[in-house]
Formats: structure tokens, C-alpha cells, sequence
């Protein structure tokens, strides 16, 4: 589900991507940040945060700003520089699948949110 960025979220550290050589590294970050998750989460939790800096990687030009927070059972990936809104095709469909909501905010902000429990609901 596509969503506008409603309010900013608190600063988070940021990892810095110069390109796709980062994506290892982020993946490395996200799986230590989820240890105490269930392996499902992890994994598309992982695909998720791929997924954005990859399409940043893809459609602008780096370095790019890569913010995780996680807080009240929700994972939120934010990845600054992207610019336009991501076209419709694979990589939007997986938004749509394993996100809980995903949009595009100020400054060319491309972000997404994952609750943490074993399963989404879908309304």
C-alpha cells in the first residue's frame, strides 16, 4: 500500500551507500538489528530494505542516506536521494507484498514500514 510521509519519523542513524557494494553491509546491519525476530521476518525484512536501496541504486545517482528504526513492533527503512516516486513493475509489487505500508516523501525520500509479527493482516 502506497502511502505520503505523514509527519517525520525521529532522526535515525544513518548508513551511508555509495552504491550497490553497500547493499551487503546494510543486509549485515538489518539481520543484527532483527536477531530477536523469527527468521520469515527477517528474511523478508531483508528483501525489503534490499529493495529500496537498490531502487536508489538504480534510478539516482549516490550516496544515499539509509535510516532504520525500529519501535512499537514496526521496522521503518528510509532512504534519502532517490527522487522520483519508484515506476510500477517488480520492485513496487514487492513493496506492496511485504511491506506493511511503503511511499515517497519531501526531498525524494522513498521509505517503508514492516510490522515485525510473524504475519501481516491484510485488511
Amino acid at each position: 500500500m502506497t502511502d505520503s510521509l505523514e509527519e517525520q519519523t525521529p532522526a535515525t542513524p544513518a548508513v551511508r551507500l555509495d552504491g550497490p557494494e553497500g547493499l551487503a553491509p546494510l543486509r549485515r546491519r538489518v539481520r543484527a538489528m532483527l536477531a530477536d525476530c523469527p527468521d520469515p521476518v527477517v528474511i523478508d525484512v531483508v528483501l525489503l530494505v534490499d529493495e529500496l536501496a537498490a531502487s536508489a541504486c538504480v534510478t539516482a545517482f549516490p550516496p544515499f542516506e539509509v535510516r532504520l528504526s525500529r519501535t512499537a513492533g514496526v521496522l521503518r527503512v528510509e532512504v534519502d536521494g532517490v527522487g522520483a516516486p519508484p515506476e510500477p513493475g517488480i520492485g513496487t509489487g514487492v513493496l506492496d507484498t511485504i511491506s506493511t505500508r511503503w511511499g515517497t516523501g519531501p526531498d525524494g525520500v522513498l521509505w517503508a514500514e514492516r510490522e515485525l509479527g510473524a504475519g501481516l493482516s491484510r485488511s
